[in-house]
């Protein structure tokens, strides 16, 4: 670590490092977690994409998830193969792949659901309602002023 510098002059103040060792620090929960499931992190997100906004493209999916195209487009035909999902070519355009849950890949989902949630609660644990809201409010605004994804 670097001495004799500020706090302010380093990076460590910078809102989006913050979160961003949050966001690690949450998933890697989320994967022990999931560990009796037999899923990840990253498979839950894709699950619970499907699962929230129905069949879907790669591309739909990595917006939903926040992981790079070319990542989901790896862990889709990886869920493929473990049954969770059924990926099918666009017949009009060879570059586009619909992926649809199977019956797996929703019991999955619904034996992972409630430890995500207890998760998200826990990750919350201390605020109160009115400050929540102001999280979301305020993670809205920097969304905004980046051109995030916001899912609605």
């Amino acid at each position: 670590m670097m001495t004799g510098k500020s706090k302010q002059q380093t990076s460590a103040n910078w809102p989006i490092r913050r979160m961003s060792h949050i966001v690690d620090q949450h998933l890697l929960n989320i994967t022990r977690a999931l560990q009796p499931c037999d899923l990840t992190a990253p498979i839950w997100r894709v699950l619970n994409g499907l699962h929230e906004g129905g069949d879907a493209t790669v591309g739909d999916l990595a917006r939903h998830t926040a992981f790079e195209r070319s990542y989901v487009s790896r862990l889709v035909s990886r869920m493929a193969e473990l049954g969770l999902v059924k990926a099918s070519g666009d017949s009009r355009d060879r570059r586009y792949r619909h992926v649809t849950l199977t019956e797996e890949g929703r019991a999955k989902r619904e034996a992972a659901v409630a430890l995500v949630q207890h998760l998200n609660e826990s990750s919350l644990k201390g605020l109160s309602e009115n400050e929540k809201k102001t999280l979301f409010r305020l993670l809205n605004i920097m969304a905004d002023n980046i051109g995030a994804y916001r899912p609605e």
